[in-house]
Order: structure tokens, then sequence, then C-alpha cells
């Protein structure tokens, strides 16, 4: 059975209750996720998009069902897709650990266009 953006974005929203200055926003049926104004993940049917900083990519890419971000061909630095099947309860905690510390001011925010 295939997991929809939908469903993932439900579980990512339930990870993230009672963490401080998360907002969210849905557009073209994407999700995105913000914390105090930076955006850390985007939620789709293909996926989970994290921003992970450079400084963690290669521990984020050691992940199994974890890719490098590539929108339309151009390496975005720090920016991970992890496939719907390997996002379970567990993956999920690890991917926002890693994620949300990264942007809460460490990286320059990730703007796509």
């Amino acid at each position: 059975m295939k997991v929809t953006g939908l469903e993932l974005s439900e579980s990512v929203r339930k990870a993230l209750m009672g963490v401080s200055g998360i907002r969210e926003e849905v557009d073209n049926e994407r999700v995105y996720f913000y914390q105090h104004g930076r955006l850390f993940s985007i939620v789709d049917d293909s996926g989970l998009h994290f921003v992970v900083g450079e400084e963690c990519l290669s521990e984020a890419l050691r992940r199994p069902g974890a890719l490098l971000e590539q929108p339309g061909g151009k390496r975005c630095k720090g920016v991970v897709l992890v496939e719907p099947g390997k996002c379970t309860e567990t993956d999920l905690d690890f991917w926002l650990l890693l994620a949300l510390p990264t942007n809460q001011g460490t990286v320059d925010p990730i703007v796509f266009h």
C-alpha cells in the first residue's frame, strides 16, 4: 500500500506536537513545515524532503531510503528526500532530530524557487 503525502504530513504533524514555533503551509498538494520562519521539511507524494544542512548530510545519506535532493537537476545544500516507505515513526523522529537543530539558526535558510 502506497503512503500518500497527506498521510505523511499527518505523521509529521503528530511528531511535532509540543515543538515551539511550528507553522505549516499547503501549496500545490505539498505541505511545507517551518520552525520560527525557517523551512525544515516539505511533504508530498514523493516522500519527505528534509533540510539537514551540509554538516549533517553525510549522516543523513547513510540512512535507508535517503537520497540527495536535486530539484530541477540542481543540488541543494543539505537537502535530502526520504522515500515514503522509509518513514516509520522511529525514522521520522530521527529525521526531525536531525533537521530541527539544523534550522534553528545554524545554516542559511533554504529557498526553493
